[in-house]
């Protein structure tokens, strides 16, 4: 018994030195982190020696992607590729380099086995140890992201990072947990300028088709004022003279985006949380917490308005509105970051957003390995012809089988693709499993999983979705060409011209 104790004791100590070492490093880990990342996965440390995190991540990935329904409609949004890369990775991979260890992701139904597959092998084989807990939707509900949050808000008691599925940024998070902390924050949000690549005579220019956002800012501390869509907002903006008075020198932006990438706090969790008829957290959250900014009445039922007991007179005093302002109750704020931040949920920056990510974020995607080289095509055999040029610029899966005498400039091919001989590609995103023949011209085109392009096909800024066969020797510019089983048609959005030797419906 007394060796027994002994041994017992002993290996106790060394279990404890164990601990105690453990510790040590792990502190160590913990401080080169902070050292290297800003202090922005700090945590607060209580009495039972368990960390909390100060932030809890939130991947938003459920969306349907309806502004990109030609190319969403057999995968979900957040598996669609930028850069031969699934979108879901890159919010990922912003965690990994601020040193997270956990985070929540909020899928569909329909895409939880596909997502939690591709994360699981990658962060393997990226040697990452991250554990993603997911929070499921029903493909059939209308959950939207403040009713998604509420479900994970009572499972912490940290501060929520709340990221869209669909942002790639390099922006560095400390300088958003910064801002959020010198404010004592109840809400950060990091906003960007529009990323506009530069027109070959070397000017940037803003698409038309862009969805602005008109975003009012105190100059003096970048408090949030104003925030509403273009899409929501009538021929004009009408800003009370009182509020006026209060916030004199508010300026309005039209050339920031709000990126959807958030840190709520504790406090706006619980109004969150006790504000159950709130669906949407940029929609309806977010203004509801800049008008919170303003004193509320104690029997806010009795009026929807603030401005509804204030004098409706112009001359109506600044003075009146300054009484029922309370700034220190709660308080807004943004992080404008000049770091590439872009979000990809519009179809006409799709192809641009690609190339863009391949140039700029190269060290934020997975290791790129290129097709083999091969000199002849034998049953199973994948690569690319020895006489077929791909420019470096291009991002071109290892399971492909390329024919002789293609060009390939700028382009990004996935898994499964077969190219015929003689075939030109440039500025085209080609999805896994399409099939393009001979002699075929493709320019500025998406070109959707398991689409066949037959022999002899020109098309030029088109979208060619899931499924749909190109007869061959078509000719399409600027088309939307959507098809099944039964019926195949194409759809000029932008009534352009259109010239095609097949048969195909057109509806214009």
């Amino acid at each position: 018994a007394v060796v027994s104790t002994q041994s017992t004791g002993t290996e106790r100590r060394e279990e404890e030195k164990e601990e105690s070492e453990s510790d040590e490093e792990e502190k160590r880990g913990e401080q080169a982190d902070q050292a290297k990342f800003g202090g922005s996965t700090t945590s607060h440390v209580i009495k039972n020696k368990r960390l909390i995190p100060e932030f809890t991540p939130v991947i938003m990935a459920a969306g349907y992607g309806s502004q990109m329904y030609e190319v969403t409609n057999m995968q979900p949004k957040c598996m669609l590729p930028v850069a031969n890369t699934p979108l879901i990775w890159y919010p990922i991979q912003f965690l990994i380099r601020h040193n997270f260890k956990e985070t929540y992701v909020v899928v569909r139904r329909s895409a939880r086995e596909v997502v939690e597959k591709y994360l699981t092998v990658q962060l393997e084989r990226e040697a990452v140890r991250m554990s993603v807990e997911y929070v499921v939707v029903e493909d059939d509900s209308e959950m939207g992201t403040a009713d998604s949050l509420r479900l994970i808000a009572p499972k912490t008691k940290s501060n929520l990072l709340v990221i869209s599925g669909d942002l790639i940024t390099r922006v560095s998070l400390s300088e958003l947990a910064n801002v959020h902390r010198a404010n004592d924050a109840a809400l950060t949000a990091l906003v960007a300028p529009w990323y506009t690549p530069p027109s070959p005579d070397g000017r940037k220019k803003r698409n038309k088709k862009d969805d602005r956002d008109f975003m009012g800012l105190d100059p003096s501390d970048n408090r949030i004022l104003f925030l509403s869509n273009e899409k929501d907002l009538e021929d004009e903006i009408t800003f009370r003279k009182g509020q006026l008075s209060v916030f004199p020198h508010m300026r309005v932006y039209t050339t920031l985006r709000d990126c959807h990438l958030y840190i709520v706090s504790r406090t706006a969790v619980q109004t969150l949380l006790n504000k159950t008829d709130i669906a949407m957290l940029r929609c309806e959250f977010l203004p509801l917490l800049v008008r919170k900014q303003i004193k509320q009445i104690a029997n806010s039922e009795q009026f929807t308005d603030l401005y509804s007991i204030l004098p409706n007179d112009e001359e109506s005093s600044g003075e009146q509105f300054a009484a029922l302002c309370r700034p220190e109750e709660v308080g807004c704020y943004v992080h404008i970051t000049d770091e590439f931040t872009v979000r990809v949920n519009q179809l006409h920056n799709y192809i641009k957003y690609n190339r863009a990510v391949a140039e700029l974020m190269p060290d934020m995607m997975p290791a790129y390995t290129p097709p083999k080289t091969v000199t002849s095509f034998e049953d199973g055999v994948f690569g690319v012809h020895q006489q077929t040029q791909i420019c470096k610029q291009s991002r071109v899966s290892e399971e492909v089988v390329i024919d002789a005498k293609c060009s390939i400039k700028r382009s990004y091919i996935g898994d499964g693709v077969k190219i015929g001989p003689h075939t030109k590609i440039a500025d085209c995103v080609i999805m896994a499993g399409v099939t393009i023949e001979s002699n075929v011209t493709l320019a500025n085109c998406v070109i959707c999983l398991g689409a066949v392009i037959r022999s002899k096909s020109s098309l030029k800024d088109c979208r060619v979705c899931d499924g749909f066969e190109v007869r061959g020797g078509s000719e399409y510019t600027d088309e939307t060409l959507i098809g099944d089983e039964d019926n195949m048609m194409s759809f000029n959005i932008d009534n352009s011209h259109n010239s095609s030797s097949g048969d195909e419906n057109v509806m214009r």
